[in-house]
């Protein structure tokens, strides 16, 4: 073979080497780019779920301070009624014996010009005492009725802030989870590029022990998060409902018909 000749032959097979290592080079690249579209997507993904799972939770934060601004703004709108009923009726109380004293002035002063009995003074003290008696027995009633509903809201009000914490608690335990989902599903991602790579059958078989160890661990916190969605569904379903105050107006209520 002459010095041309193996030349040419060693040219060519420099040629077909450059191209097989470009063909590599190319499909190297093309999968490297394949995994990285692949690790942007998922981590769009994620990065979207987590921001709907933070815009949820905030809603709801933001609906549970509505929701306590408006019962505390009940309760003192039902405080002051009754504050108001109360010194209405002790207006109109106070009003009543004052004119039943003018009245029954009025009628000793006549019956002094008379005769001055004395059974009318009697009569005056027991319709004072008996006023007085309606008065204190309306007031109390309703000072009763009073206590016994702020009573009622403030359990109301501490069901409410013991929910209100669980749910937070259980919000918080979802976004934990989560985290620990990203790190083992990345652990996993790398464990994956290992296994592509490996040639040692020691070696491959450890990483594929360590895989099914990051499968179960990814299980039980997929379980773990769907428990603790549906223990945050529930708490959100179980909320106290705000019941109507009602005063009981009894016969002997000197309130009635206000």
């Amino acid at each position: 073979m002459s010095s041309f000749e193996e030349n040419s032959a060693l040219i060519a097979l420099n040629e077909l080497r450059n191209l097989e290592e470009s063909r590599v080079a190319d499909e190297e690249a093309e999968r490297q780019a394949k995994e990285e579209a692949e690790r942007a997507a998922r981590e769009a993904a994620e990065r979207k779920a987590r921001e709907e799972a933070e815009r949820k939770a905030a809603e709801e934060a933001a609906r549970l301070a509505k929701e306590q601004a408006e019962r505390e703004a009940r309760e003192r709108e039902e405080r002051l009624r009754l504050q108001e009923a109360e010194l209405r009726a002790k207006a109109e109380n106070e009003a009543r014996l004052a004119e039943e004293q003018m009245r029954l002035d009025a009628q000793v002063a006549m019956a002094e010009k008379k005769a001055r009995p004395t059974w009318l003074y009697a009569v005056v003290g027991v319709l004072v005492i008996s006023i007085g008696g309606v008065s204190y027995f309306g007031y109390t009633k309703i000072e009763e009725q009073r206590k016994r509903q702020e009573a009622k809201d403030a359990a109301a009000a501490k069901l409410a802030e013991q929910q209100k914490q669980a749910l937070e608690a259980l919000q918080g335990e979802l976004g934990k989870l989560q985290e620990e989902q990203n790190r083992l599903e990345s652990e996993k991602k790398a464990l994956d590029k290992k296994l592509a790579g490996v040639t040692n059958e020691q070696e491959r078989q450890r990483l594929l022990a360590e895989k099914a160890r990051l499968d179960t661990e990814l299980a039980t916190n997929a379980s773990k998060r769907s428990q603790n969605k549906k223990k945050s569904n529930k708490a959100k379903e179980d909320k106290p409902k705000k019941k109507r105050i009602e005063i009981d107006r009894g016969a002997d209520d000197p309130l009635a018909g206000l």
